[in-house]
Formats: structure tokens, sequence, C-alpha cells
């Protein structure tokens, strides 16, 4: 695998420095920074930390030649950084959502189609070992049909980036591309990765909290899936401590799990007895995204359909516009 492929980071919060840091750890070191805004200070921060360079004049981007775009920036900028990103013939890596609209989108997938360029959303939790393993099961008939599936994921917003002022975070901001239905997708996205296509939707998505924030706060979602699954998902801002779970209920067996916890739940109806088949004890969650990196990389050169492409990501971020405009 080459390691002088060239890769420019969009965005220097706190998901774009876990990226370069991983592209780092992978042993990918020919990397800058572009930022719209001049901050000195997160300038020398990321020269003295990182040794990682920030540009502020995407002339300079261009002339770098990147291989690829690292978009971990707001997600209203999200199509336009994608955009560039094909006029200088760099590869996509790009943070979940996609957007905060599908207008641009059916371009994007022209230009990437005819320029024969990758896209990649970056879903970390379709890297986790215990959706992986819960994936393996289902498809190997492990639950038997399913029932249904529960899924919940809320945290308090101001809990959230501690850091910084949530008010002016991209989560609490519409301009920006925030709520929870976009921000919350990864529920939205593996839902579809577990259970396939979606027939109905039909939600409750409102801001019902005192929280200083222009966007739903929480959104209550109900999902008939083509094959028959009943789906419950509850997305908020709104929950301490916070709580991230899945629920599934087949005809041979159930599964329920709490990310964070040490191991994966499986009842097996048949034996009657309860197993932890996933053991997590070790487990550090930064691995997913590395995962999802390397991923990205291997597929570059690889002209095969890969996990977490375009077709993925239009039809997820379709589905959340539908869990807004079906909200009751």
């Amino acid at each position: 695998m080459k390691k002088d492929l060239r890769f420019c980071l969009i965005g220097r919060g706190s998901i774009g420095t876990r990226h370069i840091k991983n592209l780092k750890t992978l042993s990918y070191n020919n990397i800058i920074a572009y930022s719209e805004d001049y901050n000195k200070n997160k300038d020398v921060e990321f020269e003295n930390k990182y040794n990682i360079k920030t540009v502020h004049d995407l002339d300079k981007v261009k002339l770098f030649e990147p291989d690829a775009l690292i978009i971990a920036n707001p997600t209203a900028k999200h199509l336009k950084f994608a955009k560039i990103a094909t006029e200088i013939n760099s590869h996509i890596f790009m943070e979940k959502p996609l957007s905060h609209s599908l207008e641009g989108v059916h371009e994007l997938e022209i230009t990437l189609s005819r320029k024969n360029l990758t896209f990649f959303l970056a879903n970390n939790l379709r890297y986790h070992p215990a959706l992986c393993k819960i994936k393996e099961l289902i498809d190997a008939g492990g639950l038997g049909n399913i029932y249904f599936a529960r899924i919940m994921a809320g945290q308090y917003l101001p809990d959230w980036h501690n850091w910084e002022d949530y008010r002016n975070s991209y989560s609490a901001r519409k301009e920006l591309g925030g709520g929870v239905v976009l921000t919350l997708q990864h529920e939205i996205d593996y839902a579809y990765l577990l259970f396939g296509r979606f027939r109905r939707i039909k939600s409750c998505v409102r801001k019902i909290s005192d929280l200083d924030i222009d966007v739903e706060d929480i959104a209550l979602i109900i999902i008939e899936t083509e094959a028959g699954h009943l789906l419950e998902i509850h997305l908020d801002y709104l929950q301490r401590p916070p709580k991230r779970t899945i629920h599934i209920q087949g005809t041979e067996g159930s599964i329920e799990y709490q990310f964070g916890d040490k191991d994966l739940k499986y009842y097996d109806f048949n034996e009657q007895v309860l197993k932890d088949i996933v053991d997590l004890e070790d487990y550090d969650a930064n691995q997913m995204y590395i995962d999802e990196m390397e991923y990205f990389v291997e597929s570059i050169n690889d002209d095969k359909k890969h996990m977490s492409n375009l077709e993925d990501a239009k039809y997820v971020l379709k589905a959340c516009m539908d869990i807004k405009m079906e909200s009751i």
C-alpha cells in the first residue's frame, strides 16, 4: 500500500484532529490542513503538535495536489468542499452526514463517476465489533425472522463537547446542518445496514427543552422495512447519563447491547441460555476510526463497490429528510 499519499484536512475540530492522528498512526504523514478562518493559535498548535501546516488559500491546496480530502467541517459545508475535491481530482473521505439537504448530491454523483473518484462517508459505528457481529448473526439467520428492533441514542448536548459552548456547535445550529436527526444519523445508517431498505417512515420531531438551539432536540421514529421488520429509533440531546443501545427480537433469539459495555448479549431461544458472544474487555473505541480510515485508503485503488459509498450516503440522507418531513 502506498505510504506517500497526500491528504488535506478540511475542518480542525475534534473529529478532524482524530482523523489526522489516525492517518499518522497508519504511517501517512504527508498532510496539510485548510481553514477558512485564520486562527493563529490553532495554526501553531497543529504545526507544533502534529507537524501539520495550515493554509488559508485554496490555491495552496490545489498546489499541494492532495490524493484525498478529509472533509470534517460543519455539515452544511460538506458538498461545497466535495465539489472542490472533484475539481482537483481528489478522492473524498467525508464525515457523516453527507449534507443537510439533497441539493447538489446528484451532480456530485455524476462527477465522481465520470472522474472515477472514490467517495467514502465516515460512519464509524459500521466498524464497531458489536455491530459487525450483530450483522453477521442476522445474515446467518441466527435470530430467525426479525420481529422488531429498538434503537436509542441520547446525550445532553452541553455535556457533549464540554470544551466548547454548545450553542456555537454545528449540532445546535440549523444553518450549519444541526439537529438530532442529522447529527445522530449513525442510528439511521446502521438500521439501514442491518435491516435493509425502508418501506414506510413515521416520526415525531420536536424541540421540547429549554436548550438555546434552533434545531430539534428529540426525534421518535417508526420505520417499517421492505422485509417487514419494525424499527423504533429514539434520538435526543437530553439524556444524562448518555445512552446508546440496540435491542433486536427475532423468532430464534434476541440481542441486547449498550455501546461501551464489555460484552454483547445474545439469548438463544433453542438452548434457552444467555451468551456473551463478543468480548470487548480490551477494545479501544478509537480502533473503529482507524479501521474506517484504513478501509478508505485501501478503497482508493480498488474499483469494487465498497461500503459507505455515495449510494448508501444518499439513501440515508433521504431517509433523514423523510423523517423530518413525516413528523406528526
